[in-house]
């Protein structure tokens, strides 16, 4: 068995000689210089990130590295994909999220929820699964993942001192709700994971084409109302069978977290008022421009919402969010987005986008919901062994110049991809979630590959054909049809 750091150090050196060849050998038919080093870039990004031989952010500062190098472009141009406009919306939103977790609004909103889903090990269940993925939204999903795993904890010691069966029919079951549910309830808006603001990044910095925050929301908050309730279905009952007998463990744990925390503090009342209020303005913000003829965008909002923290005074000599609390955001996703942008630019700018897109002829007149079928289940288990925000910087701009080559229309591919990437619930590695928990304990890779694979399976079929009849039927995309935007 080879060890963790070995296969780093394999990984870095193939990575190295793998792009080397790229270098050295003469581009395909077609294809331009830079359009080959693109892809060499792109295929060293990919293993590195694959096997972590170097840390996922820090693979993306590779793009500002090497495409100054070899002139494919400008160190101010490249350097502008990692101060895109979408990349300060997560910063305004990690900023605020980090201000609920400093103040203890997250764990709040999470006790009041949890409050009213019943006592039974089944509502318990589902109590955890929509106080996380309601936190998820807006806070990271291993924040979420981080500020659950306690709580259920707690719920699960009280069981195991009052049932001794109960532990063994809880645990599992209940601590995979939490992973699985944090990435569900990501997949609702645009901030909520960074696989999102990386597509949206991707269509905004390469075909001008923007995807609102409302926009995002009409099609992943209905996958998360759809997908939650099946994955708790599957967990309860098809794949462990949680007993629906009542107990006092639930109501006994709440009791105490409720003493715990006391009363509302005053950061916790201005900190929600201020996530009402931004979260408000991005729901709204095309009905505002329009009535009052204003241009405010998602990223305004998202820091302006930021700017409110560090402004309102909670009491003397101190704000509602401080430096020191705004600098525990995780700032190297900012890189990995960023960076994510850059090669994806690369791909459009050099050809190499086209030069793929002109193999998916051999795939026309095939049915195009199978072969959305096909990318989706490709992306899942892609997943499984890699970040989601690399597989999405990396399959994003092919996915997009595939569905032109084919002329469909390329949201019909790309957003369904992306939600999938939040949909692998087999390993640790796929998602922050899954490590956070299987880093419990409690959690075998055996229990997570026998209920991962099934959710996964169900996943792929779930999410094509919600994405597919919202965009087709809800926002009247034709498919057969390239906009000019993508085309231009």
């Amino acid at each position: 068995m080879i060890d963790r750091d070995t296969f780093s150090l394999y990984g870095l050196s193939i990575g190295i000689l793998f792009f080397l060849l790229f270098i050295i050998s003469e581009p395909p038919e077609n294809l331009s210089y830079s359009g080959w080093i693109t892809a060499g870039v792109a295929i060293l990004m990919t293993i590195w990130w694959v096997t972590e031989a170097v840390p996922i952010y820090v693979t993306g500062i590779i793009p500002i590295i090497l495409f100054p190098f070899f002139n494919i472009f400008e160190i101010q141009e490249i350097s502008n994909s990692y101060a895109h406009p979408l990349v300060l919306l997560f910063l305004g939103g990690f900023i605020i999220a980090s201000a609920m977790e400093s103040c203890g609004l997250h764990k709040r909103i999470a006790i009041n929820i949890l409050s009213i889903s019943g006592t039974s090990p089944s509502k318990i269940i589902a109590g955890f699964m929509i106080a996380t993925a309601s936190i998820s939204m807006w806070v990271s999903n291993t924040a979420s993942t981080i500020m659950m795993l306690p709580i259920a904890t707690s719920v699960i010691a009280i069981f195991a001192n009052q049932i001794k069966s109960e532990e063994s029919s809880l645990t599992v079951p209940l601590l995979l709700a939490i992973a699985y549910s944090a990435s569900i309830g990501g997949v609702a808006t645009l901030i909520g994971t960074p696989t999102n603001v990386m597509l949206a990044s991707i269509l905004s910095e390469n075909y001008n084409y923007d995807i609102s925050f409302f926009d995002w929301f009409k099609v992943g908050f209905p996958i998360t109302i759809i997908l939650l309730p099946v994955v708790w279905f599957f967990l309860t009952n098809i794949i462990f069978k949680v007993p629906n007998n009542k107990s006092d463990a639930l109501q006994i744990t709440l009791v105490k977290l409720k003493e715990d925390i006391g009363k509302s503090s005053n950061a916790e009342k201005i900190v929600a008022m201020v996530f009402i209020l931004t979260a408000s303005l991005w729901m709204f913000r095309r009905f505002i421009n329009s009535s009052f003829d204003l241009n405010i965008n998602d990223t305004s909002i998202g820091l302006f919402g930021a700017l409110l923290l560090f402004i309102i005074p909670i009491k003397k000599n101190q704000r509602a969010c401080s430096w020191d609390t705004a600098n525990k955001i995780p700032w190297g996703v900012l890189l990995l987005v960023g960076g994510g942008i850059a090669l994806s630019k690369a791909f459009n700018i050099t050809g190499l986008a086209n030069w793929i897109g002109s193999f998916s002829l051999f795939f026309d007149g095939y049915n195009i919901f199978i072969l959305i079928i096909i990318f989706v289940a490709l992306i899942i288990f892609l997943t499984e062994l890699n970040s989601n925000t690399a597989t999405i910087a990396t399959f994003a701009p092919i996915l997009i110049a595939f569905a032109i080559g084919i002329n469909v229309n390329p949201l019909f591919f790309a957003i369904p991809c992306t939600i999938a990437a939040s949909c692998a619930f087999m390993l640790p590695v796929a998602t922050p979630p899954n490590a956070v928990i299987f880093g419990s304990g409690k959690i075998s890779i055996k229990n997570m590959v026998k209920t991962g694979i099934i959710l996964n399976i169900i996943s792929i079929f779930l999410v094509t054909i919600v994405s597919y009849f919202l965009l087709k039927y809800f926002f009247n995309y034709e498919i057969y049809s390239v906009p000019n935007i993508f085309i231009n």
